[in-house]
């Protein structure tokens, strides 16, 4: 029997199940809405957001996708999918989706851009993560490969010599001698170019294993070495509020100081209409994008994902 309900009232049917979180029965209730009136994209959106309490994720990219495809600027649409593809191991995709979000939610004075941020934050770590861990994997191969033409050119060395010559032991030792040499060498430059800069580790203990004692004594040696350092994060990327890494940087026109945008935005939203540091009267007006420094930002944290749970 066909329902004779309207969609919108399907949605707000919807919706209390959804504040009971009876995620199950919400959806069947937003899915009813939506075959009421498809051209709606709350209704999916609604529906998304119940997939991912359900950790439905693929079912969210198909509903937000409607979602940005009916309104292209409506932020959860990108925000709940950039999270879906974030737990779907699609960090790239998820980025792009999340800055999205970010710049809608700063247009449209979302109240919550500031857990838009987080999980930006977080793609940010990931794609460095899938980055890292690549480069680690070809550097592991590289080695193998490298190791395996160098005993090979030793073992062709030690055929060629005339086991009844008299010097054939100091030769054959001698050519171990520089096997061992070009091994330790080799070693060394990978396990240099594995740490891109001083204090800055790959973040994918649990993603990746470092190099073994099987694969390479040195190699595995070098690297362990420098894989636990104390990190920390220059001065001048901190937001001087909150001390967490900077996403967005802003000047403030009246003090010279730069801030994370949201921070002061939240600052503004509690009525503090001053600026932080120096006291002077202040609004979101007397903001300037610090372009270099968000410049900065980016590039250390390319390096450096872990900097994003500093």
């Amino acid at each position: 029997m066909a329902s004779t309900l309207t969609a919108d009232e399907h949605k707000l049917k919807g919706n209390e199940y959804f504040k009971a979180k009876e995620y199950e029965d919400a959806i069947q209730e937003y899915s009813k809405a939506i075959v009421k009136d498809p051209r709606v994209a709350v209704y999916y959106c609604n529906r998304a957001n119940c997939c991912l309490k359900l950790e439905q994720y693929s079912k969210v990219v198909t509903d937000c996708e409607r979602v940005v495809e009916l309104d292209p600027k409506n932020v959860k649409g990108y925000y709940f999918m950039g999270k879906a593809r974030l737990e779907l191991g699609q960090p790239y995709h998820a980025l792009s989706n999340l800055k999205r979000a970010y710049e809608l939610s700063l247009d449209q004075r979302s109240n919550f851009t500031k857990d838009i941020i987080t999980i930006l934050s977080e793609a940010k770590k990931q794609k460095w993560i899938e980055e890292e861990r690549q480069r680690i994997a070809s550097l592991s191969d590289t080695y193998k490969y490298m190791k395996d033409l160098i005993e090979q050119d030793m073992d062709r060395q030690i055929q060629a010599l005339d086991k009844d010559a008299r010097d054939y032991d100091e030769d054959r030792a001698f050519i171990l001698a520089d096997r061992e040499h070009r091994l330790q060498q080799l070693e060394t430059m990978l396990a240099r170019s594995s740490v891109p800069e001083e204090n800055a580790r790959p973040y994918i203990q649990h993603k990746t294993a470092p190099p073994t004692p099987q694969d390479s004594p040195q190699l595995a040696k070098n690297v362990s070495s420098v894989a636990y350092q104390p990190r920390e994060v220059p001065d001048y990327l901190l937001d001087k509020i909150t001390y967490e890494f900077m996403h967005d940087p802003v000047i403030s026109t009246k003090s010279g100081v730069t801030y994370e945008r949201n921070t002061l935005l939240e600052h503004f939203g509690h009525g503090r209409m001053f600026d932080p540091v120096s006291q002077a009267p202040m609004t979101e007006h007397d903001m300037l994008p610090n372009r270099a420094l968000k410049e900065a930002c980016e590039d250390y944290l390319s390096k450096n994902g872990w900097a994003v749970d500093y």
